[in-house]
């Protein structure tokens, strides 16, 4: 009896050490691939740490659909001042703790997220906000407030100069704002949520696999393959990251975001096709698996939906997340 039970204990064992081994081997590997997707992108980060928060200036205050907004301003990396909005749920008391969300802006304006309810972005961070929800978002480079900047392909090209992207700069403002919203009194740092569609998807995929802080990630319009999503030349060529498919594809981002919570929705009518999302999603969702968190991702394609925001699947996946 004895020796049986010594060998059950040592087959424990050595099952223990070969999951903590394979468990080790997948931290070295995403630790590996989040260093090249930095270098690759150009993301601005010294030593690959996230950035110290940058200081917030408030500006003017308006009503939208019931709800205060209000602009402000914080310097990026490279001192540029990136213009944003807050949008207040209603009842707003700074004494409390709200749960948070940065909505990105998709090529376009982000005003489109706050007043254009007839826009692809369907003034979706307000309709967040109704929800009950604290959300910020930002104007991207070479668009709506910063389009004084040039195009934002023009941008790209510049970047391109110092090995970087247009991507890897505005996912840089991205973790800036990060940073801030993280130091923020009112702001609840367990649930703290990234979301958008297109550009804004790509972002808010790119934040929470980076910043480990953000603890629930809905991208729509955006999940793919770089091999094929971004080769069949009816997508911007922004997209086209230099080098990026010598380090990895795009399900090792998602894999960056797991265990935490994430939705991708790509509409059944979206020229981001779903068939390519599937491709990346079922590794996405194998390595969730692995993990024990199947149950912590989904991928959804929405019966008449095009290119273009669902406020109401954002919300429920949030919802469902805090």
């Amino acid at each position: 009896m004895f020796r049986r039970k010594l060998g059950l204990l040592l087959v424990a064992l050595i099952l223990i050490a070969i999951t903590s081994s394979a468990y080790a081997s997948n931290s070295d590997k995403s630790a590996t691939f989040k260093s090249s997707l930095i270098s690759t992108y150009g993301i601005h980060l010294n030593k690959e740490q996230l950035p110290n928060s940058p200081e917030i200036v408030y500006g003017e205050k308006k009503q939208v659909q019931g709800l205060d907004v209000v602009d402000f301003t914080f310097p990026s990396f490279d001192g540029k001042k990136i213009p944003g909005e807050v949008i207040y749920p209603k009842g707003f008391k700074a004494t409390n703790k709200y749960p948070t969300l940065m909505v990105f802006s998709g090529h376009g304006e982000m005003e489109e997220l706050i007043s254009k309810p007839e826009s692809y972005q369907h003034a979706g961070a307000v309709g967040l906000a109704q929800n009950g929800y604290l959300v910020y978002s930002m104007e991207n480079r070479g668009m709506g407030k910063l389009a004084s900047m040039g195009d934002h392909l023009v941008l790209e090209a510049v970047s391109r100069l110092h090995g970087g992207s247009w991507y890897g700069d505005i996912t840089t403002d991205a973790l800036y704002l990060s940073a801030a919203v993280n130091e923020i009194p009112y702001v609840d740092k367990q649930r703290i949520g990234t979301a958008g569609v297109s550009t804004g998807g790509a972002l808010s995929m790119l934040v929470g696999a980076i910043d480990d802080r953000v603890s629930a990630t809905y991208v729509q319009g955006y999940l793919g393959t770089y091999a094929k999503t971004f080769a069949d030349g009816t997508h911007d060529i922004c997209n086209n990251i230099s080098g990026i498919l010598n380090v990895g594809e795009m399900w090792d981002v998602g894999n960056l975001i797991a265990p935490r919570k994430a939705l991708y929705v790509n509409g059944e009518m979206d020229h981001f096709h779903i068939a390519d999302a599937q491709v990346s999603y079922a590794k996405i969702k194998d390595h969730y698996t692995q993990l024990g968190a199947g149950g912590n991702v989904s991928l959804l394609s929405p019966r008449g939906v095009t290119h273009e925001f669902s406020t109401q699947v954002a919300t429920d996946f949030f919802n469902k997340s805090f």
